[in-house]
């Protein structure tokens, strides 16, 4: 090689290049280490609904160690992840010398057992709220479902103006809700379609008189439905054949 003048030059290119790279670093290093290449914003580029401006900016304090080069987005995206209310974080730097933070949050629709929310997606998630929601419950790993169910439920009661105010699947897989009038409505296990379409069929049937002051509406006969008032049964008759 050393009698080869193409090789010669070949290497020497390379220990140069070797050389700058040195250099560079060297010089980046010095340069970070008197904090020429701290980070000087941090810009949350979603606007945010529930959480709390405060709660974000102490962990950023915390976990924004570093330069512009040296801090890890992966590390901050899962340090902030573990938030309230955060369900994906998306950390990219920005020239000169920021982060921009993309933050998607969870949306609440309901209150899921005794200290947990469920989403808009049917997920569960930990976080504070003092929100007039639907209260939801069912086994786990059932919340998905839950949440499709009570879509179907809520779309057919709002045909006679009924809101929902709590929905639950018990761990057999039984469903029972109760509305903002206190009126509880069970389906039981098996043909919830169908008798949530035969609830909404009757209802619409009877007369304003005898739906004033319903307490208790038991669709789970397979030709008759049970009605209480006040703790007694009403008039209606009750067949056997429960399900």
């Amino acid at each position: 090689m050393w009698s080869d003048p193409q090789s010669m030059n070949r290497f020497a290119l390379a220990m140069a290049a070797l050389a700058s790279l040195a250099l560079l670093w060297c010089a980046l290093t010095w340069a970070g280490s008197r904090g020429m290449f701290a980070l000087r914003q941090v810009r949350v580029v979603t606007p945010l609904a529930e959480l709390d401006s405060g709660v974000l900016e102490s962990a950023i304090r915390t976990e924004l160690r570093g330069t512009f080069f040296s801090v890890s987005p992966q590390r901050v995206r899962a340090t902030l992840r573990k938030l309230p209310w955060v369900r994906d974080i998306t950390v990219r730097r920005r020239w000169p010398l920021a982060l921009d933070l993309t933050i998607e949050e969870h949306r609440a629709v309901g209150y899921w057992g005794d200290s947990d929310l469920l989403s808009d997606r049917g997920e569960v998630f930990r976080a504070g709220s003092k929100a007039p929601m639907t209260r939801f419950d069912g086994p786990p790993g059932s919340a998905s479902e839950v949440l499709a169910r009570y879509r179907e439920a809520r779309t057919a009661l709002a045909t006679h103006g009924l809101d929902i105010k709590s929905f639950a699947m018990s761990p057999r897989g039984a469903i029972t809700l109760t509305t903002s009038g206190d009126m509880q409505i069970e389906f039981g296990r098996e043909h919830y379609q169908d008798r949530l379409n035969r609830f909404v069929a009757l209802y619409g049937a009877w007369p304003a008189t005898f739906r004033a002051g319903l307490a208790r509406i038991d669709l789970r006969y397979k030709a008759a439905v049970a009605v209480a008032r006040n703790g007694e049964v009403a008039n209606a008759q009750v067949q056997k054949g429960q399900s």
